[in-house]
């Protein structure tokens, strides 16, 4: 309960940027495109550390790094509701994601030491399912606390939520993890060969298409909505919530439908993996493409809740995917390799929206885009076929 805690939090300080982002931008005078560069600001760092840190995580265990991290990224919080310029407000986002690229890295090595293959779908669901409370759940706190407090007192108020996740995370689960690296054999494994490991190579390209619809509900669907559809910030932050809702569901059940393909049907785990992963993509696609070309503020609603559903299906069984196809001392490695590929994604997309919006002002581009690369995605998680083996990807040096 602790991990998914701290993943509601995690994720609340991700997109809460995503509600304040009109207010900073009039405080600031920050153009459309200055505003996408300052909402990717913490992705590509966090895309960038996922590499280190799942190398440090296999190698320093779970606890310290932890602690350490979610710590910073609190900080950073705290930074962000006191910065006064661009540049600073920049700086604490950049901080914030480097400070949160370990998290779902350490989700991943916990599922895979602590539970049975025909339990990690579930199991990883239970984790990852915190990103779609919180911007289901959180989003409406998100607007109340800009609304209650200002956009500056919501960082400060989230900042403290951080830091209670620190206390009970010192608390519940210090003397639990501290075994983990005990467990790993010394057995060294080469970046470079795990790179061309070809379930690596499309694993990491599926990721990167998927994730990038993904990422642009979270950092511009309230722009779309407040700008597009004429929704005041409270309003907005309620149906933002209706697609994300959607996504709670969508987790567990992606997760939950893989474990009963391999419990009851002995279905090979890989294809019990990403059958909802590859169906997820496609339905995700289809449903976002047409969303600019309807005027009915209902059938939107619907079509960003029908895609939102089908990619989020695939969340927890691709992390379960991670555990059941990596050597047990590579799955810190390799969880950080696959989700900086997912964050190059998610880092993309609010940057290329941004530029594509300040010089076409055109959604149906933007919707696009993401509808025509989730479907790639789709194909190329469907090249996936074989696990990682040891012997593959180890050296001697």
């Amino acid at each position: 309960m602790v991990m998914l805690f701290a993943a509601i939090v995690n994720y609340i300080d991700r997109v809460n940027l995503s509600f304040a982002a009109n207010d900073i931008k009039n405080e600031f005078g920050l153009s459309i495109s200055q505003s996408g560069f300052l909402l990717a600001a913490w992705i590509w760092p966090y895309a960038i550390a996922n590499l280190p840190s799942g190398w440090l995580i296999d190698k320093l265990g779970i606890n310290k790094v932890f602690l350490g991290s979610i710590i910073i990224w609190s900080l950073a919080t705290l930074g962000s509701g006191l910065s006064h310029s661009y540049t600073s407000l920049y700086i604490s986002r950049v901080i914030l994601g480097i400070a949160e690229a370990p998290f779902f890295v350490i989700g991943a090595k916990l599922v895979q030491i602590y539970f049975k293959n025909d339990e990690r779908g579930l199991a990883s669901s239970v984790i990852n399912i915190g990103p779609k409370l919180a911007n289901s759940f959180g989003t409406p706190l998100i607007a109340f606390l800009i609304i209650l407090t200002t956009w500056r007192g919501m960082f400060l108020a989230l900042a403290i939520l951080g830091f209670v996740v620190v206390l009970l995370w010192a608390m519940v689960y210090q003397k639990v993890v501290e075994v983990i690296p005990k467990k790993i054999n010394n057995t060294k494994i080469s970046i470079y060969k795990l790179l061309k490991h070809k379930t690596v190579f499309w694993f990491n390209l599926g990721n990167l298409g998927s994730s990038y619809v993904f990422w642009l509900y979270f950092t511009w669907l309230p722009t779309y909505l407040m700008d597009k559809k004429g929704l005041d910030l409270k309003s907005t932050g309620f149906i933002t919530a209706i697609p994300f809702i959607a996504g709670v569901i969508a987790v567990p059940f992606g997760g939950y439908l893989s474990d009963i393909l391999i419990r009851k049907y002995n279905m090979d785990s890989i294809k019990a993996r990403l059958i909802p992963a590859i169906g997820g993509c496609i339905i995700a696609g289809i449903a976002v493409i047409p969303i600019n070309y309807i005027d009915s503020l209902s059938t939107v609603v619907i079509l960003f809740t029908i895609s939102t559903f089908a990619v989020s299906a695939r969340v927890g069984v691709l992390w379960a995917l991670v555990s059941d196809i990596s050597p047990p001392n590579a799955v810190g490695t390799f969880g950080g390799i696959q989700n900086c590929a997912n964050f190059i994604g998610g880092a993309l997309a609010p940057t290329i929206s941004g530029i594509i919006l300040e010089r076409t002002g055109n959604y149906n581009i933007v919707f696009g885009i993401s509808g025509v690369l989730v479907i790639i995605a789709a194909f190329c998680y469907a090249m996936i076929n074989k696990p990682i083996l040891e012997k593959d990807i180890s050296t001697f040096f």
